[in-house]
């Protein structure tokens, strides 16, 4: 059985495959920008802030609330407030605060991956209303709300 020495060639193109072809394969160009990675790097770290954010007024009793409010001054607006009502009010603001956070970590996860453009979208819109350290979740948030707007062609 005799075989020849003739050079392996492509399926689909028929041009003879380089040596260097079977061990380095061509890379494709990809057209892909890295704005959905940016966005979603913006929104995690928007994520993050907001639940450290948050979390601290989980960690709240009454001396330390003393601490920070003078309460007389609320009981002038309502004689029926006690610490203990604004330390629960606050848990709750932190509860919901902590919820609000988890969609621009959400919405970190769909950007890398690149899918589901209007729930990514969504999530950074959701972040806005996550506040977090001096406003700076709602600001990333908003800035990632920005670049997946301009980066729709890119999501599937």
């Amino acid at each position: 059985m005799q075989t020849e020495n003739r050079p392996m060639n492509d399926v689909d193109t028929g041009k003879p495959i380089e040596q260097n072809d079977l061990i380095y394969p061509p890379q494709q160009s990809s057209n892909r920008s890295a704005i959905p990675m940016i966005a979603g790097i913006m929104l995690l770290v928007a994520g993050v802030f907001s639940i450290l954010f948050w979390i601290q007024f989980f960690s709240l009793d009454v001396t330390t609330l003393e601490s920070y409010v003078n309460i007389s001054q609320f009981k002038q607006i309502d004689p029926s407030m006690t610490p203990e009502k604004i330390i629960g009010f606050l848990n709750t603001c932190a509860t919901i605060g902590c919820i609000i956070a988890v969609f621009p970590i959400l919405g970190t996860i769909l950007a890398l991956k690149r899918k589901l453009w209007g729930v990514t979208l969504t999530c950074s819109i959701i972040g806005i209303f996550s506040f977090g350290m001096l406003f700076t979740s709602s600001i990333l948030s908003f800035i990632a709300m920005i670049l997946l707007i301009f980066s729709r062609k890119e999501f599937q």
